[in-house]
């Protein structure tokens, strides 16, 4: 009896292995790695990673687990996560690749886009016209790079002064735009000044006459609103914007295939959250400023955005840099094809929703 009990304890647990491998995982995961992300706790950069260590962990079954360690509110964060990462000094990090122009030119081309195509088209280019494979190659084998969370453009521009024709840019004190932008507005006459993000109240005291932040939702979260007269619209400067995870290359490589694919599975899953998520975050902020009624909402004229689109697109032809002129062409070559069928699907009437 006793032989036949254990013959059957083998056959269950090995059955309840094959149909319900996460009852008999075992309680303590067999992969912990820690994640250093750039960004305080938020619902809008921050989330991306968040969702991701959190999908890793259910995908896997709990075998793999993530934790987030990163600045808490009113700490700076560490700039150089990318060097504590191939140091070994963090599995993961989670940033924008931003922080990687520094010594990647092209790495701007992944934080951000002009509005050359729409945040769908970006979307496009980097997942089925070679983006995220072009994102890879220009880190080499420094480490292992995803894109794990992307956001809707910025707003042009919170503004006390009205921007009505591009010489208005002349003479403009503007605060924090980089990239093609900075270069567009210099050529303007536009005067671009750094200044630290909790100082764009700078905006009602006269030092600054526009500011850009991120997307509407982070604007209102720094209180801009309090401090603007005019909030413009498009984002022509970054119609698209996305946070990364890097991955030290020998942690990966020790990863089983399955766990790769779950790390891979997880950028998905909390790629399209963390969008839909923060999308949701700006539609609310724009009812908002509509219902407060002390910003006026803005569109630049149709003249002034075609203007500024040909200006940036010569500002990426001058790049000297080699990978930058690699990943500029490929978003060329997809715009060309892109663009066209991006106008027919344009819809010229307006859904009067009552």
């Amino acid at each position: 009896m006793i032989k036949r009990f254990g013959v059957r304890l083998i056959v269950g647990v090995f059955i309840g292995a094959i149909f319900f491998p996460t009852l008999v995982s075992g309680a303590e995961p067999q992969v912990i790695w820690k994640m250093q992300t750039f960004f305080s706790p938020s619902p809008t950069w921050y989330k991306s990673g968040e969702i991701w260590a959190e999908e890793v962990s259910k995908m896997s079954g709990g075998r793999m687990k993530v934790e987030i360690v990163g600045p808490v509110v009113g700490e700076m964060p560490h700039f150089d996560i990318a060097g504590l990462v191939q140091k070994g000094v963090r599995e993961v990090g989670h940033i924008s690749p931003v922080f990687l122009a520094g010594k990647y030119p092209a790495a701007g081309l992944f934080a951000g886009t002009p509005a050359f195509f729409d945040l769908f088209g970006y979307v496009a280019w980097m997942n089925a016209y070679g983006g995220k494979e072009l994102l890879q190659e220009m880190v080499g084998d420094s480490f292992k790079i995803f894109p794990v969370g992307m956001s809707w453009g910025k707003n042009i521009a919170w503004s006390n002064k009205k921007i009505e024709s591009f010489t208005d840019f002349s003479g403009l004190k503007y605060g924090n735009a980089g990239g093609a932008w900075a270069k567009v507005l210099s050529d303007a006459g536009a005067k671009n000044e750094n200044v630290d993000w909790m100082a764009l109240q700078a905006l009602q005291e006269g030092t600054l006459d526009a500011a850009e932040r991120l997307t509407p939702f982070d604007g209102m979260a720094m209180n801009l609103h309090k401090f603007s007269k005019y909030c413009y619209f498009p984002g022509l400067q970054t119609i698209a914007m996305q946070t990364v995870l890097i991955v030290n290359q020998e942690k990966w490589n020790s990863l089983p295939e399955d766990l790769k694919e779950i790390v891979k599975g997880a950028c998905h899953t909390a790629m399209l959250k963390a969008l839909t998520q923060w999308a949701m975050l700006d539609v609310k902020a724009i009812q908002l400023l509509k219902e407060g009624g002390n910003v006026q909402i803005l569109k630049l004229s149709r003249e002034i955005q075609q203007e500024i689109l040909d200006k940036l697109i010569p500002v990426n032809d001058s790049n000297p840099d080699s990978m930058f002129q690699k990943v500029w062409k490929s978003q060329k070559e997809f715009m060309k094809a892109y663009a066209p069928y991006m106008e027919l699907q344009k819809i010229d009437a307006v859904a009067k929703i009552k």
